[in-house]
């Protein structure tokens, strides 16, 4: 029974460290790209890949929840929370990204602006817990 803890606990680690590299590389490729077309066929490709990611680390963190016989924690619900603010700030970015116009200046600097700051939270929110979850045992 250990084995599989350890098991899940490493999958799951592993799943945080890659979606932690998708949106650092995310948060630097729209920080850098200046032409708006090329950055939305960039946003529509990787936006798959994150949102992939994001299932991942979700899927990771109910089999670790299981094996760990449904035992509530707070590193539990912080991660719970974590995941669906990061959810919710995805699906209002593809709405403004929807809403965006290729002729609109205004609406191309409100969804980069925007996908800047989502992203930039969503690298803090996952360094912080996962600082919190595997470095300092709560």
């Amino acid at each position: 029974m250990e084995q599989l803890i350890t098991l899940s606990r490493e999958l799951h680690e592993v799943s945080l460290f890659i979606t932690i590299l998708l949106v650092i590389y995310l948060y630097f490729k729209f920080l850098f790209e200046k032409d708006y077309v090329t950055l939305t066929k960039k946003y529509e490709r990787y936006s798959l890949v994150y949102f992939f990611f994001l299932g991942v680390l979700f899927f990771t963190g109910l089999v670790l929840f299981t094996v760990m016989k449904f035992k509530w924690s707070f590193k539990i619900v912080l991660m719970i929370v974590a995941l669906l603010h990061m959810t919710v700030t995805s699906i209002k970015l593809h709405r403004i990204f929807k809403k965006s116009n290729l002729f609109d200046k205004n609406s191309q600097k409100s969804f980069k602006s925007y996908s800047l700051k989502k992203y930039f939270i969503d690298i803090l929110v996952l360094v912080m817990i996962g600082f919190i979850a595997y470095a300092i045992h709560i």
